[in-house]
């Protein structure tokens, strides 16, 4: 093989490597949307526990003032009870105590009942807490994996890029403009083995010439199919 393909082929491995981690680090964002989208479920789950608890104390609230409202107005219906003489309003403010002690029994039995409810409305908000918890931190976890993968790879394509650059000055600068642009435009297969006759770029049968040609290894080779460089491999 002709030493500048053989300085190429390493060149494209590294050029390689280095596109795998760009296409990697260009994903994180996606990934790091995808973790954090983790999260909306619970943190939706826990602002409806909130608002659900939040609802129910309000209306416990209503009940406590519907009821002490009462309660005033019974102590006024039997202040005027005990002070009336005629039999007739006795009676009259007697059967307007017995009402507001009905619906001061029924209300308070419906606070109760809120109160119940409160009690398993918090539980309901106390687990959809910790669950969110347990998922940021597993999410928060995978982000700091995500940026220490992200640093991990931007050092390699530091160290990869050196590698890359102490190989291309040993070889000759117009092949190396030519693999440059075959790199970019075939994504990344500049560099190819001609097998059984056959480039293994793009699968097409080349010329007896040209295979002749890759064979001899006296000059640089291009399928004249798809124009990638070839090396012979048998």
């Amino acid at each position: 093989m002709l030493p500048d393909l053989e300085t190429l082929l390493i060149v494209q491995d590294r050029d390689l490597r280095i596109l795998a981690l760009r296409k990697d680090i260009a994903n994180m964002p996606r990934m790091i949307d995808l973790a954090k989208t983790r999260l909306h479920g619970d943190q939706t789950a826990v602002a409806k526990a909130k608002e659900a608890l939040q609802a129910n104390e309000v209306l416990v609230k209503r009940l406590e003032l519907d009821i002490q409202t009462r309660r005033n107005t019974l102590q006024r219906l039997r202040t005027q009870q005990f002070e009336t003489k005629k039999n007739e309003e006795y009676q009259a403010l007697g059967n307007e105590v017995e009402r507001y002690l009905g619906d001061i029994g029924r209300l308070e039995d419906e606070e109760l009942g809120l109160m119940e409810k409160s009690e398993q409305l918090r539980a309901a908000l106390t687990a959809a807490e910790s669950a969110l918890r347990r998922t940021q931190e597993l999410v928060d976890a995978e982000l700091r994996q995500l940026e220490e993968r992200r640093r991990n790879d931007e050092g390699q394509i530091t160290e990869l890029i050196g590698e890359r650059n102490a190989f291309t000055a040993k070889v000759e600068a117009q092949l190396l403009a030519i693999y440059d642009r075959l790199f970019k435009a075939k994504q990344g297969a500049a560099l190819v083995a001609l097998l059984a006759g056959q480039c293994k770029g793009c699968h097409m049968k080349v010329t007896t010439s040209t295979v002749l040609k890759a064979k001899a290894e006296q000059e640089v080779t291009h399928c004249e199919n798809c124009g990638r460089i070839l090396y012979f491999d048998e």
